[in-house]
């Protein structure tokens, strides 16, 4: 028996022995590290994750310091699981189909053993997708963009693409693409699409020329819709810029580009503008002069009142309730030998930004907010006829506006010669006194009530919509709202308001 305890004794100690001799072993091994992508790997996704284990801690600074990675790739890491597991994040995916090495040179870790150099590869994989969406001249299209009718719509994307598998759709309707001879880019034409929102889709399923497949579908929103593109010059506050609209006016300069223009009788039938500009073109006119109605425009509008003179009735008013006004001024506005007086009086961009920062430069800083409007409960209205101002207005669906003819005369710019084009129509219902006083041309002066509220008919994209106005502050912004009495938010383009009995 006592031999039997004496061999157990001899062979617990030979283990003991042993495993002390093994785990003795173990620690003059250098500290042993693994990669959570196999080396010569191919497919690995852009965004995997590249966890380096090992079997000791080490230091994040040390591991920093001796981590290098070809292509260079910006990113950092951070801490999987205490100073073991260490995660390293590209700040941007990798590269499509690119190999990839790892390097890891000798350094020592938290326990004063060494981490032996080692070295990694691997091959990225390709997941087809588009990059960008560019309109006319390369320019970027993006959600929430809004492209010109008729632009051609370019689409880019990482990898040859195998176009017939490739299906875009633009509502329910299957869009037809133009494909580029290398299939890695396709274009689609807007012409003749109707202004309006622009949703396209990509659907999934579409693959490259090796096979990779796009695994989701794709959106882009945005919309068809008209913008004047002539250069302007940014103003602090608004230009409210007096033009005539008498038959030898027209057609004027720099319309377009206003953001809003209202026009309302002055005598003996004829119209007059007041165009109020938060970007000036780089030509505006004819210039004449005010009336009653500009002056509440003035300061509806916070702006200064552009013009040729006014009437005594029209200069008393402006003595009892002040609007900053300015007068053609030689050095500001110019007489062009292009058209007869005294509709020839002209001023360009500049001219409005210097009369604003050298003549009202401590005016504060003023803009007519401008979004893009979803009223709804409207009814079909392709043509508008305002009866009181001989004019009449025809929609045109893909532009998605407004063309104007008054007694008989399409209007157009006087230098670009195009069609002028007005987003929203609004007829403003108010009430209008006729004063029995001359003001130079023997005829009754109008004064149009603009500080109380009425009705108003709005028209946009080919619809017409009951509305109000409100001008009871007579020194904001007239508002505008819909006949459920939700705010009007105003179009980016021209606004046009008729003012009517």
């Amino acid at each position: 028996m006592r031999r039997g305890w004496i061999a157990v004794a001899v062979l617990v100690a030979v283990a003991f022995t042993s495993a002390g001799g093994y785990l003795a072993y173990l620690n003059t091994l250098p500290t042993a590290v693994t990669l959570s992508v196999a080396s010569g790997q191919k497919e690995v996704p852009t965004d995997a994750r590249l966890v380096f284990s090992f079997n000791r801690p080490v230091a994040l600074d040390s591991l920093q310091k001796s981590f290098s990675i070809e292509p260079a790739t910006t990113g950092a890491f951070v801490s999987v699981s205490g100073q073991d597991r260490y995660q390293f994040v590209p700040a941007q995916p990798m590269l499509d189909l690119t190999s990839y090495t790892l390097t890891l040179r000798s350094f020592t870790d938290t326990t004063k053993h060494p981490v032996k150099a080692a070295q990694w590869t691997f091959t990225t994989t390709i997941v087809p997708r588009i990059t960008s969406v560019t309109g006319a001249g390369g320019a970027p299209i993006t959600d929430g963009s809004e492209v010109q009718p008729g632009t051609t719509i370019a689409f880019a994307f990482n990898d040859a693409m195998v176009p017939s598998t490739v299906k875009m759709t633009l509502g329910a309707q299957a869009l037809t693409l133009s494909w580029a001879k290398d299939s890695r880019g396709a274009t689609v034409s807007t012409q003749g699409i109707p202004s309006g929102p622009f949703v396209v889709k990509l659907g999934s399923g579409a693959t490259d020329s090796t096979g990779h497949t796009i695994k989701a579908s794709w959106t882009l929103v945005t919309g068809l819709y008209y913008r004047d593109q002539e250069h302007t010059t940014p103003l602090k506050y608004p230009a409210l810029i007096q033009i005539p609209n008498d038959v030898d006016a027209v057609d004027q300069n720099g319309l377009q580009a206003a953001d809003m223009v209202y026009e309302y009788l002055a005598e003996g039938g004829i119209t007059r503008l007041t165009a109020i500009y938060g970007n000036a073109p780089d030509l505006i006119g004819p210039i004449r002069s005010s009336r009653l109605v500009s002056l509440k425009l003035g300061h509806h509008y916070k702006g200064v009142l552009f013009q040729s003179g006014e009437s005594s009735v029209t200069q008393a008013a402006a003595g009892s309730d002040p609007v900053p006004q300015f007068f053609d001024t030689v050095g500001y506005t110019f007489r062009s030998n292009s058209r007869y007086a005294p509709d020839d009086l002209m001023i360009t961009g500049d001219g409005v930004n210097r009369v604003e920062t050298k003549l009202y430069p401590n005016l504060p800083a003023f803009s007519i907010s401008k979004a893009r409007p979803s009223p709804t409960g409207g009814i079909p209205a392709t043509s508008v006829t305002v009866s009181e101002h001989s004019s009449s207005y025809t929609y045109d669906p893909i532009m998605g506006t407004y063309q104007k003819t008054e007694n008989g005369h399409a209007y157009r710019d006087a230098k670009s010669r195009l069609p002028l084009r007005i987003e929203m129509l609004i007829v403003m219902h108010t009430q209008v006194t006729e004063l029995n006083v001359s003001d130079g041309h023997g005829s009754l002066i109008h004064d149009f009530n603009l500080e109380s509220k009425g009705s108003a008919d709005i028209y946009y994209k080919g619809q017409r919509y009951a509305g109000a106005w409100s001008g009871a502050d007579s020194h904001s912004p007239i508002t505008f709202t819909t006949a459920d009495g939700q705010a009007l938010s105003l179009p980016p383009g021209l606004v046009w308001v008729d003012v009517t009995s």
